[in-house]
């Protein structure tokens, strides 16, 4: 059976709720990104219809059925002091919704800014003073409003799981109000808007302190980035003339280079042409001729054996009959007649 469930009366510490004012955009939308609830774990108060009992939400039940928001509106009890659901004052819509990985449930849409330009205007104020002075009870958070399928939790007591739901819108209330710690209602571009609220004397005079400290902080910046600028000109330029004197030493030395080769050449050339003149001239020195090798005769090899009976040898046969009369090792014998022969055949030429 399903249960109609509206969370609320349970504080909770919530991010900003801003409002956007981009450019551009549609006049009649303000974006906003709102943390409906987070899953897995129990709520921190009992919504309405629940019996006085937490709820809890699993992730694969929020996977499940948490598209059923969008299209959904979300409504503000305004003229009650915001802090609880008023269904037919519908102020904005819902387009998107999807889990995060931290386990949070968003919803995303707009404001009918144009529409509502006193809610806007509050939020707006509201927002101001909690992020100036960390008053975290005039901060905003949504509240959910669903018909859901619960049963009793088996492990944890006062807790009901939910099994099934359908979204049917959501609130804007103040933190205070709401009943997850840990939802959020957030859209662009939080600040003051002086036209649409009344501000005392005393918030104005500190929000034009707080723009004249900004301005010469601003000034302070602007400055030191004009010397960084400045230096940064400076090493620029000292980099610049340190690569121009390496290349120009680069080139130095090719030139030297080039002189030092276009010399050696220059050197040899000269003394090739002196070598050439002194040629022309006669100068030139004339390389003697090799002395004419000395032979020994066919005769003067028989005669250190002491065969000089044979030193009148006159051909080469009979110079052989002398050489194996003296009954040598073969080998000197061959070298013998081998020596007798280039003398015989010299000697005929």
């Amino acid at each position: 059976m399903l249960k109609t469930l509206k969370m609320s009366n349970s504080k909770m510490r919530v991010q900003d709720f801003k409002l956007s004012d981009a450019a551009g955009s549609h006049p009649n939308k303000v974006p906003f990104k709102c943390v409906l609830f987070t899953v897995d774990q129990p709520s921190d108060g009992s919504p309405s219809g629940a019996g006085g009992k937490l709820i809890r939400i699993s992730s694969s039940v929020c996977d499940q059925y948490l598209q059923t928001f969008v299209g959904m509106a979300l409504n503000i009890d305004y003229a009650a002091g915001m802090s609880d659901h008023e269904p037919r004052f519908k102020v904005a819509v819902i387009d998107k919704a999807y889990r995060s990985m931290d386990g949070c449930a968003w919803v995303e849409g707009y404001i009918y800014g144009k529409d509502f330009p006193d809610v806007v205007a509050t939020i707006r104020y509201y927002n101001g003073l909690a992020a100036e002075y960390n008053w975290s009870e005039y901060q905003f958070g949504a509240s959910l409003e669903m018909e859901a399928s619960v049963q009793n939790a088996a492990d944890m007591e006062n807790v009901l799981d939910v099994l099934e739901f359908c979204g049917t819108g959501a609130a804007i209330l103040f933190a205070d109000a709401a009943a997850y710690k840990s939802t959020s209602f957030a859209a662009k571009n939080n600040k003051y808007i002086k036209e649409d609220v009344e501000m005392t004397p005393e918030q104005i005079k500190a929000m034009e302190d707080g723009l004249k400290s900004l301005a010469e902080s601003m000034s302070t910046i602007t400055a030191s980035v004009q010397n960084v600028v400045t230096e940064v000109g400076s090493i620029k330029s000292d980099l610049t003339n340190m690569k121009a004197a390496k290349e120009e030493a680069a080139q130095k030395t090719v030139e030297e280079q080039a002189a030092a080769d276009l010399k050696a050449a220059q050197d040899k050339t000269t003394a090739l042409e002196k070598e050439l003149a002194d040629l022309k001239a006669g100068k030139t020195t004339v390389t003697p001729p090799e002395p004419e090798r000395k032979t020994v005769s066919a005769a003067n090899l028989l005669s250190k054996y002491g065969k000089t009976e044979e030193n009148s040898a006159t051909d080469y046969k009979t110079f052989c009959a002398s050489v194996d009369a003296l009954n040598l090792p073969s080998s000197e014998s061959m070298r013998l007649k081998f020596q007798a022969k280039a003398q015989f055949e010299k000697e005929s030429v």
